[in-house]
């Protein structure tokens, strides 16, 4: 789902670099991270070209694509930067997946994309770690809903009900809403088991602009939400985030209006250390990037 861009970004290939980042962590006492720039790092196979969410597991990048493409889990290789497997989630439709997450045992994977706010089929698929040693995974399958939807009139580009942000939490998954009416980004609880549910609302935050991925640092207890306003990227650092909890701290919004029109859509952890972030396929090419620091 591309978005207008006025300019086109030109990338180069570059080597992933590693950098003190990550909110500070008390015990260790690291300096907190310096947020200045989306440093490119290199492109991304033209197969990735709707990335819509990522994470780092087993020395890969794991990746999806959005917007009714193949019910595939890509895995990338950031030496290489080549995909050196696809894994299929058997009898699993790419409605509109737009967030993966994890956890010790399992992946989760978000087709709740909701642009006009009318679907009735949201749910997040449900992946052994084990089945992607091979190039098959039968998923299990969270179905849910909103609490606070009654009106499912198509409203393209203007509902509080879109969704493109997961974090996993204990037995629970946290959903961030991308909020195109204006409002605050919503917060909501879903079981991290099979079912038909009601999603429970938890709370909100004020964040100015859409959020379109997240990430967690256990090890920071650090939120990390993503998205763009105006066509132009932001990262917000929420720190002693600890989920389920009412969240009464302050939120960092960096901006990156030197990356105007560029799409951000996934964001990695592979350590404390380092921040990846992902855009898909516009008037540029998709990319990968790092946060931190400018070069």
């Amino acid at each position: 789902m591309s978005i207008a861009n006025a300019v086109k970004i030109v990338l180069f290939l570059f080597p992933l670099l590693e950098w003190s980042a990550g909110c500070s962590n008390p015990e260790e006492k690291e300096a907190p991270l310096e947020i200045e720039c989306l440093v490119p790092r290199c492109l991304l196979p033209p197969d990735l070209n709707e990335n819509s969410g990522m994470i780092w597991y087993d020395g890969l990048i794991w990746m999806i694509n959005d917007s009714e493409g193949n019910p595939y889990l890509y895995a990338l290789d950031t030496a290489t930067v080549k995909i050196v497997k696809h894994v299929r989630l058997a009898d699993a439709e790419n409605v509109d997946w737009e967030e993966i997450a994890q956890d010790e045992s399992y992946i989760y994977v978000g087709d709740f994309g909701n642009n006009d706010g009318s679907r009735r089929d949201l749910c997040i698929y449900k992946i052994d770690k084990s089945d992607l040693e091979d190039t098959l995974a039968v998923p299990e399958i969270i179905h849910f809903s909103y609490p606070d939807q009654t009106d499912f009139t198509p409203a393209p580009y203007d509902t509080p009900f879109d969704c493109e942000a997961m974090i996993s939490a204990g037995d629970s998954l946290q959903l961030f809403s991308k909020n195109w009416t204006g409002g605050e980004c919503h917060i909501y609880k879903v079981p991290a088991v099979p079912g038909n549910y009601v999603a429970v609302l938890r709370g909100s935050l004020k964040i100015d602009g859409q959020v379109t991925a997240s990430a967690y640092s256990d090890a920071n207890h650090c939120l990390y939400l993503l998205g763009y306003d105006n066509f132009i990227p932001f990262l917000c650092l929420l720190q002693d985030f600890i989920p389920g909890e009412d969240y009464q701290g302050s939120i960092q919004q960096y901006s990156f209006p030197e990356n105007f029109g560029t799409q951000t859509e996934g964001i990695a952890l592979p350590d404390k250390r380092e921040i990846l972030i992902s855009c898909e396929k516009g008037y540029g090419e998709p990319a990968l990037f790092s946060a931190g620091p400018c070069e």
